[in-house]
Formats: structure tokens, C-alpha cells, sequence
């Protein structure tokens, strides 16, 4: 049986990876920062190791001494979840990545699938043209809580292509914008301040009855990828030998009126209206291409955003992965 190893198993990212991975008939180790899953990942036979920071060096003591067929790090501070303070950043990406091939250097392990930003590929920002997957790439000059990210997501991913080079090790790396996704935690922090994700805001508008603000001009387009596109681009990654920088983009770019559309058939009442206030400021507008991930990689994304939103409707109201996240806020409790 193949065996994988997900880092940063408790985020969303890795969680439904390790599923994903699972039910392809992978034998997985899901590791996390956090010290307790409550009980979760037994449920669908897969072994937790807690307590993991992958910045310190001897928390790698904890993990198997083994091979593996596929290693996947999602571990990593993320802007959406710190302050301004640049050390967490340094420390979890670009030290975890150091940390990260050595153990997998001891152990043999050569194929690691890693994701990257969109900040990365910034100075292509500002047209409708999609970003190409190998454009050149750089970090935001503006001073905010995403240049520092960028800068260390850039390191690590430069680290993976010396280690492909000097020791052969076969690193896939994904490039995508938010990955959509129930959580039973709908915020974020923004230069450190925090914030309810604008789309959740969105759905519990709904939820509770309400209509749906759409922000400046309605037509501009988003990449909206659901997280089980995302967890079916790592499966497709681990049972390839496929280097590379590969985007992730949504099943298509939507404009921000479909995005709102999606929402309200999926959680609103009929009466529910939108409400245009092109008086506030445009949602930004960024494409990926997603011509490499489909021609080389071989994936392409199947969640339409309608499905999607539908799909989310349906784990609210289960809560599949409460065990680890715990419950949702009344607000989102579908009546």
C-alpha cells in the first residue's frame, strides 16, 4: 500500500488531503501542530501524530522513520491567521522547508507536494489576461502582511527546486488564490487586525433572512477553487512523478454577481434580495491559466461554484469534521 504524510493535517487544506488521500487507498499519517484531533482521524483510519512543529527540528523525532510514497506540507504560518511579526513566517516556511528535506533526505522520501501564493506572481497583477504558471516571480512592494509570506514562500519553493537538482527529490507545487471551503471558523486577520471572511458574511446574511450587498462593479471576475478540486489536485500530484509550478484555478472565473447568485440559491429565502453598492470599492480581479495543471499535470477542476455552494449547505449541517473543530457559531445554523 502507498503510504502518505500530510503536514498541517488540522488546517483545511491538509485535512481534506489526508481524506482525499485516504479514499485513493493511501496509507496516512496526518500530522499536526495542534496536540489533540479529538479523535477525528482514527474515525476514518488514519493515524494522527500531534504536538508537531515543523520549525524545530526535533519535533522530526516524532514522526515514522520511514519512506514515503508522498509527502505533503501544508504546515506554515499564513497571513489570514498572524500578525505583522515576520519571524513566524521565516521560522514555519522557510526553516519547516530545511527541516522538512533533511528528514526526507534520511529517509529516502523524494516526492513533497507544497503550495505557494498568488503574491508570488504579483507584478502580473492589474490585467484580464490569466497569470501563466512559470511567470517570473516577485513579492507585494506594498509593505502589507503578504510580503513577507510571499518572500518565504518563494525560499522554500527555490529550496525544493536546489533539493530536485542536487539530491533528486520531485516537488509539485500549487499556486491558487482562498480555497473555498466549510469551516466552522469564518474568520481571518488582516494586517493583524481580526475579520470575517466577505464571503462568509455572505452566507450567514442568508442564514438568518437577510440579503446580500455586492460591492462595486458586479461583473469584475474571481478564481473561486472548492476544497475538494484542491484535495483531488493533490491525489493527482502524489500518484504522478509530475515537477513544477502548476496553478490552481476555479471550475471558471466568476463574476461577482455569479459568486453572490451561488450563495443566495443555495442559503437564501426567495425573498432575500441583492442590494448594489457601487459606491464601495471593486472586489480585485486576478486569473489564473489553468492550461499547464490540465496538459501536464492532469487535473482540471470539477466543482462549479453552484455545486459547491450546495455541497457547503450540506456540511454545515452535518459538521463532518466537528470532532477537531468543534461546533459551529449559532449565527450559521441553518433554521
Amino acid at each position: 500500500m502507498k503510504k502518505a504524510l500530510v503536514l498541517g493535517a488540522t488546517g483545511q487544506l491538509g485535512c481534506y488531503s489526508a481524506l482525499a488521500l485516504k479514499n485513493d487507498g493511501y496509507n496516512v499519517v496526518a500530522v499536526g501542530r495542534r496536540k489533540s484531533d479529538g479523535g477525528f482521524f482514527a474515525t476514518h483510519g488514519i493515524r494522527f501524530i500531534g504536538g508537531f512543529n515543523i520549525s524545530k527540528e526535533e519535533c522530526f523525532d516524532l514522526l515514522p522513520a520511514e519512506k514515503f510514497d508522498a509527502v505533503i506540507n501544508m504546515a506554515g504560518t499564513m497571513p489570514a491567521h498572524a500578525d505583522m511579526n515576520m519571524m513566524p513566517y521565516v521560522q514555519s516556511i522557510v526553516v519547516g522547508t530545511v527541516n522538512l528535506c533533511n528528514w526526507m533526505q534520511k529517509n529516502g522520501s523524494k516526492r513533497i507536494i507544497f503550495n505557494t501564493t498568488p503574491s508570488d506572481v504579483v507584478d502580473h497583477w492589474g490585467t484580464t489576461n490569466p497569470i501563466d504558471d512559470d511567470a517570473i516571480r516577485s513579492f507585494p512592494k506594498n509593505g502589507n502582511d503578504h510580503a513577507v509570506y510571499a518572500i518565504c514562500k518563494r525560499a522554500a519553493t527555490d529550496i525544493l527546486e536546489h533539493m530536485s537538482i542536487a539530491f533528486g527529490f520531485e516537488p509539485c507545487i500549487f499556486r491558487h488564490f482562498m480555497v473555498y471551503g466549510w469551516h466552522p471558523d469564518a474568520y481571518y486577520y488582516l494586517n493583524g487586525e481580526k475579520r470575517m471572511l466577505p464571503w462568509r458574511y455572505m452566507i450567514r446574511r442568508c442564514i438568518n433572512g437577510k440579503g446580500i450587498d455586492v460591492y462595486g462593479n458586479p461583473t469584475r471576475l474571481k478564481e473561486l477553487l472548492y476544497i475538494k478540486d484542491f484535495a483531488a489536485a493533490v491525489v493527482r500530484a502524489a500518484n504522478t512523478h509530475i515537477c513544477g509550478i502548476f496553478n490552481l484555478p476555479g471550475y471558471k472565473p466568476y463574476s461577482l454577481d455569479e459568486m453572490t447568485d451561488g450563495i443566495m440559491n443555495a442559503f437564501a429565502a426567495p425573498s432575500a434580495k441583492k442590494n448594489y453598492r457601487r459606491d464601495m470599492p471593486d472586489t480585485p480581479q486576478i486569473l489564473l491559466s489553468g492550461k499547464k495543471s490540465k496538459d501536464v499535470l492532469g487535473w482540471e477542476p470539477k466543482w462549479a461554484w453552484e455545486a459547491a455552494c450546495l455541497d457547503m449547505k450540506e456540511e454545515i449541517q452535518s459538521n463532518p469534521i466537528e470532532l477537531m473543530w468543534g461546533k459551529i457559531e449559532e449565527e450559521d445554523r441553518i433554521k
